[in-house]
């Protein structure tokens, strides 16, 4: 039988191995310094702040080990602002006429993020963020809870991930390669992987790349650590097995031309199309094009399958990351809670030291020579009840003096001043202030501790911008798999003005056509909005007469209402006055209105026909005798002027009269009409 050239897979899977292994090495250096940072914001998030080598000394010295957690109330202070002012992702078709939101498909978006509970793993995520810098969540379909897919967002535990290490944009957007390093009872990767040998499940060599000191053994605990003996997997099979998932993009290339079914439309080609058509079809032109792709594999001692494509858009990978501050030099991202490490550090002994102090000092008592006393025993007893007293040699208080009282001892000079200015410096390196934390007890007006508060917020300004980036990309995530994957008919729950129905979710109503993703701001989000609406309340009283209709609905955008809101008052408004221009109706008061102003621009004419008048007389008095007939002549024409203008006064009047009686028709008319109906 002729051989093929067939590659083998398994030679494959041992290069792709090799190739996904050489990147972890090459990321793991620097994400290893990261985690042991990571770590140690953790720990001081969670109150526990002395390293081992300072409790040593402090207990071989006994002194107390004291913690004032003041990090936690700023991470708290940061993330129930995010809670408290949660955005939503809303939809815009890019299509022309109205840029008007997809009712449908927003509604969808709302329903896929109750399903997940995405709020509240969001929220732990964006904690993530502000404590030691990196969040992150994933965002699938779950088939184990729902043949159809159940809408996931979870939380991923930022130690377990590795990412490029060449990243450095917001959010990791210009990261190609991720791995994420979990562990499962093995069990459970049995079940994953039902045709892979039981010794090549383990990914040993990714916990032996770390560079993090390990746990210390503990025997008791052997069933639960992770071995590639056979005979222990099957008699612990609750055994913690290390297996790696890598997700990377790679560019994908194919051939973009003319389709020549359907002429004027572009298609996209493979390279075996494109081939076939250019030996068939002389001259045929088309493009050679790249797009980025998503692979997936998991990981133990070996690739364990073939790559697959998870269910995501192209040029994303379905783990989104939510960045903090960025460190330019070791190209790390860190949080809120790395500058306030060395202040708390400082607090801490501070408060130590005081103890320590107020422990160790004198408090009373007397001391005294051998021979001071009659009575020595009789002395002590005496003395006993304020404290004991400490026996000197003879001599050693001078000559005068036999009994002194023990000298208490002084704090430093300027110790309370340095303990003062080290619990306020937690704040100081923040820059949060404690109006934005709600612990100051103050009295002073509020707009100052609004704008205390506002300041606060500017500084967080570049968490808030990552988590609107990260809610942009993971509503695209979301908009993908509604649109190819949720869109099978399940009913979704729409909300309208007045009523509640529920839509069937298909393809026909969520059309593949491109969205614009908006990340609408939130009702309370105190942001430049409420500061502009704020003046604008106290200008409008003012204004209010001389602003027409049309510009007061445009003021509404800059109002801390949600912009879906906005846009639904000024559409209802708009449509009333729509109605009202096809069906005017006669307003009586404007009736006479225009009645009186046509009757002023009568008047008024009259009076500059007088003046006129006047000043022409005037002019023709003052010519010599000798022009009399041209006067007279011109007297005439002034008369026939006089009186042609006259006419058209009564003229006027008189369609003034006119219109009035036809106006007190009409109403009379209404009266009949509406006594008729009633």
């Amino acid at each position: 039988m002729a051989e093929t050239n067939v590659p083998d897979q398994s030679s494959e899977l041992d290069d792709l191995t090799k190739k996904l292994i050489g990147w972890y090495k090459e990321d793991i250096e620097a994400v290893t310094e990261w985690r042991k940072e990571a770590r140690e914001d953790f720990k001081f998030y969670a109150n526990d702040q002395w390293s081992d080598e300072d409790v040593n000394v402090l207990r071989q010295q006994n002194r107390p080990v004291m913690t004032f957690n003041r990090v936690a109330p700023l991470v708290n202070a940061v993330t129930g602002s995010e809670i408290n002012n949660r955005r939503e992702v809303r939809y815009i078709p890019r299509e022309m006429g109205d840029a008007e939101a997809n009712e449908i498909l927003t509604s969808a978006g709302e329903w896929f993020r109750d399903q997940a509970d995405a709020e509240d793993e969001e929220s732990d995520a964006f904690q993530d963020t502000v404590i030691s810098g990196m969040g992150w969540t994933s965002t699938r379909l779950d088939y184990e809870c729902e043949p159809d897919g159940l809408p996931k967002v979870e939380r991923l535990d930022p130690l377990k991930m590795v990412w490029d290490s060449r990243a450095t944009k917001a959010n990791l957007e210009d990261s190609e390669r991720y791995f994420y390093v979990d562990e499962k009872p093995w069990s459970e990767v049995q079940e994953m992987f039902p045709k892979v040998p039981k010794e090549e499940l383990h990914a040993a060599w990714a916990s032996n790349l770390s560079t993090e000191q390990p746990d210390p053994h503990d025997q008791t605990q052997a069933n639960l650590y992770t071995g590639t003996q056979n005979e222990f997997v099957d008699k612990y099979p609750r055994r913690l097995c290390t297996i790696v998932e890598c997700r990377w993009l790679e560019r994908e290339p194919y051939w973009r031309g003319p389709d020549i079914g359907n002429p004027g439309q572009m298609r996209e080609y493979a390279e075996e199309q494109i081939q076939l058509i250019q030996k068939n079809v002389p001259g045929f032109k088309a493009v050679r094009q790249y797009r980025k792709v998503v692979r997936r594999v998991f990981i133990g001692t070996r690739v364990l399958a073939p790559p697959d494509s998870p269910q995501v858009p192209a040029g994303m990978v379905g783990w989104e990351c939510i960045t903090g501050f960025h460190d330019k030099i070791k190209r790390q991202f860190f949080g809120v809670v790395r500058p306030t490490k060395d202040p708390q550090r400082w607090s801490n002994k501070y408060f130590s030291q005081v103890m320590y102090l107020l422990n160790s000092k004198a408090k009373g008592g007397v001391m005294a020579e051998k021979d001071a006393f009659a009575d020595p025993r009789q002395a002590e007893e005496s003395w006993s009840k304020s404290d004991s007293i400490t026996w000197l040699k003879s001599g050693s208080l001078g000559q005068n003096p036999k009994v002194v009282p023990k000298p208490e001892s002084q704090f430093p000079a300027g110790f309370w001043t340095l303990f003062q200015e080290a619990k306020e410096a937690i704040n100081d390196v923040t820059g949060l202030s404690a109006e934005f934390i709600g612990t100051r007890e103050v009295d002073q007006p509020g707009v100052l501790e609004y704008q205390r508060k506002q300041s606060s917020l500017n500084l967080l300004a570049p968490l808030f911008n990552s988590l609107r980036r990260y809610r942009k990309r993971q509503g695209r995530i979301m908009l993908y798999l509604i649109q190819n994957f949720l869109s099978d008919g399940r009913l979704v729950r729409i909300v309208g003005q007045d009523r509640a129905q529920y839509v069937p979710l298909t393809k026909e109503n969520i059309a593949n056509i491109e969205y614009d993703i908006i990340v609408d701001d939130a009702p309370t989000s105190p942001n430049e909005k409420e500061r502009t609406w704020q003046i604008l309340m106290q200008l409008l009283p003012l204004i209010k007469d001389q602003v027409p209709p049309d510009m007061l609905l445009q003021l509404l955008k800059y109002s801390p209402l949600p912009a879906s809101l906005i846009d639904l008052m000024i559409k209802i408004a708009q449509q009333k006055q729509a109605a009202a221009a096809q069906n005017p109706q006669p307003n009586p008061l404007q009736i006479k209105m225009q009645a009186e102003l046509q009757k002023h621009q009568l008047d008024m004419q009259g009076k500059q026909v007088d003046i006129q008048a006047k000043q022409q007389s005037a002019q023709i008095d003052a010519q010599s005798q000798g022009i009399d007939l041209f006067y007279k002549q011109q007297q005439a024409a002034l008369d026939q002027e006089t009186a042609r203008f006259q006419q058209e006064i009564d003229i006027r009047k008189l369609a003034l009269q006119e219109q009035q009686a036809e106006a007190a028709a009409q109403r009379a008319q209404n009266q009949q009409t509406r006594a008729a109906k009633q």
